[in-house]
């Protein structure tokens, strides 16, 4: 009875704490004021694309979301800006909580031991505490997009092609990262959730059209295109703090750059052509890396279910990778990846594996704290402001995230499905 009491107050306790910082949150402006001045700028029969929306003093933004999007918002720009802040972030609280009980069903989550259990929770809250907090702090989108990528997927193995073909078209609309997710079900032979999906992306690009019309839901689309076309010259060459992505760190790599800070970055003093052949045959290196986690032929099911969290780990990590204008808080998509490898980490914890296999399980330890010290540590303003920029003009974040990729490959199922 005295435990339940505890665990009742803890709980009271977090809830109140919760809400409390999400008042807080929603009291400043994040992206999100982005969005809703985008839809005002709709329901004023404006475009919404091109032009600098301002945030704060001295902090503008492009909107780069759907036509779609910005006509759902339209309602809320008639309520104060906190009251929307308010619901996405609780929403966003809600999402968490469900990525969360979405990962653990793919793991056997009764092998481990309470006590193993536990630390499997604060370890992925710790590794993502960064990406999470920033996704609160800009109002932003990326835990509703993992949410919406894992829960669509939790339908398509229900065989519920329908709401996981609207959510995942749905979450597709917003911000097209999710796509990578249609050549997966493809080749994991889920066709109908691939056709589904196809399906109501489409329904969705023209659904604004009871709003605008057809002609001017062209128009819209084609503006739409023309800010988040990757072949754009802004974003063959991202050279601000913000951008974390292989755009953003191959090009300061091999070519002179001009950056926020003076500190050159370049190996080597390649032309922008020659760069952009290298930077495009990276990303496609990285995308065919697919095929080793999803072995080969296609058109076959996972073999398991801790199998497919290791595919879509590796896919998830990809999207801020190998995307353009991709921001710190992009690298939520990460907390697969870091879920899985905690997971094999702590099951095989003074394991027959690790004494099997010392080597590759130090190696393993070794590079997971590199990783977290690249991607969290070393920006996060723990050694000052002035440090935190340094960290980011050098792209450690997409270092870690890379550093994540090699983990991945030695942390393969069969050292934890032969248990």
């Amino acid at each position: 009875m005295k435990n339940t009491k505890i665990k009742r107050l803890i709980i009271t306790l977090s809830c109140i704490l919760i809400l409390g910082f999400l008042v807080l949150k929603a009291l400043h402006y994040g992206d999100f004021k982005v969005f809703l001045e985008a839809a005002k700028l709709v329901a004023a029969g404006k475009n919404p694309y091109h032009d600098w929306i301002f945030i704060t003093e001295g902090n503008y933004a492009l909107y780069f979301y759907s036509p779609l999007w910005a006509v759902i918002l339209i309602p809320f720009t008639y309520l104060p800006g906190f009251i929307p802040n308010f619901i996405w972030l609780l929403a966003n609280a809600f999402f968490l909580y469900r990525i969360w009980i979405l990962l653990k069903n793919y793991v056997d989550i009764q092998s481990l031991s309470k006590k193993r259990a536990y630390w499997l929770l604060v370890i992925s809250i710790v590794l993502n505490l960064k990406f999470i907090l920033h996704n609160f702090e800009m109002i932003q989108m990326t835990i509703f997009i993992l949410w919406g990528a894992l829960e669509s997927l939790r339908f398509f193995r229900n065989n519920n092609f329908i709401c996981g073909g609207l959510l995942l078209a749905f979450i597709i609309n917003i911000k097209i990262l999710p796509i990578v997710l249609i050549p997966y079900l493809i080749y994991r032979k889920e066709f109908k959730g691939a056709l589904s999906t196809v399906f109501f992306s489409i329904v969705f690009l023209f659904l604004p059209c009871i709003y605008f019309g057809w002609s001017n839901n062209l128009f819209m689309l084609s503006e739409w295109w023309s800010v988040v076309n990757p072949n754009n010259a802004e974003h063959l060459l991202e050279t601000d703090l913000g951008a974390h992505s292989l755009t953003a760190l191959i090009p300061s790599l091999l070519t002179k750059t001009t950056g926020v800070l003076p500190y050159s970055r370049n190996l080597l003093n390649l032309d922008l052509a020659t760069t952009t052949y290298i930077l495009n045959g990276v990303r496609i290196g990285f995308i065919l890396f697919t095929v080793y986690f999803l072995g080969f032929p296609p058109f076959k099911k996972a073999k398991s279910k801790l199998r497919e969290l290791r595919e879509l780990s590796f896919i998830f990590l990809l999207i801020p990778l190998i995307f353009p204008h991709q921001q710190k808080y992009e690298f939520f998509l990460a907390a697969p990846a870091l879920f899985y490898i905690s997971y094999f980490v702590i099951l095989n914890y003074k394991s027959q594996m690790m004494t099997d296999n010392k080597k590759r399980f130090y190696t393993i330890l070794t590079l997971f704290i590199l990783s977290f010290v690249l991607m969290t540590l070393l920006t996060n303003n723990l050694f000052g402001h002035a440090f935190d920029q340094i960290t980011q003009h050098y792209k450690t974040i997409t270092y870690g995230a890379t550093v994540l990729i090699i983990i991945l490959a030695m942390c393969s199922p069969k050292f934890v499905e032969k248990k």
